[in-house]
């Protein structure tokens, strides 16, 4: 899939990705150096273990890699469960919310990664 089609399918700017990134070959592969991050299992795996903390500085780390991809929905999904985490004390947090947060994450890596392989 190039990579006009790719911002297409999930709902993001090309264009906005082109001018930060310059042309199709450099987006395409920083498209799949994203693939190889581990920052989406890092968040995964520390909400498993509820490891809240840890789960904050991956989720940050995702919402950042994915606001300098261009990836505007994880990134809005990141970004959410990025200020849950920031602001909920851990003593009083609500796991039903973080469920539901950390679920839109996972769908919307999920569509990118199958949108990429």
């Amino acid at each position: 899939m190039n990579p006009h089609d790719f911002y297409e399918a999930i709902g993001a700017s090309y264009s906005n990705a082109l001018r930060r990134l310059s042309d199709d070959e450099r987006i395409s592969k920083y498209l799949h150096m994203f693939l190889k991050d581990t920052s989406f299992l890092q968040v995964k795996e520390t909400i498993e273990k509820k490891d809240y903390t840890n789960a904050f500085r991956a989720i940050h780390t995702l919402k950042g890699l994915c606001l300098n991809l261009e990836l505007t929905p994880l990134a809005e999904a990141a970004s959410e469960l990025t200020e849950f985490l920031r602001q909920t004390p851990l003593d009083t947090l609500d796991e039903k919310a973080l469920n539901k947060k950390y679920s839109k994450v996972d769908a919307e890596y999920h569509k990118i990664r199958t949108l990429l392989e």
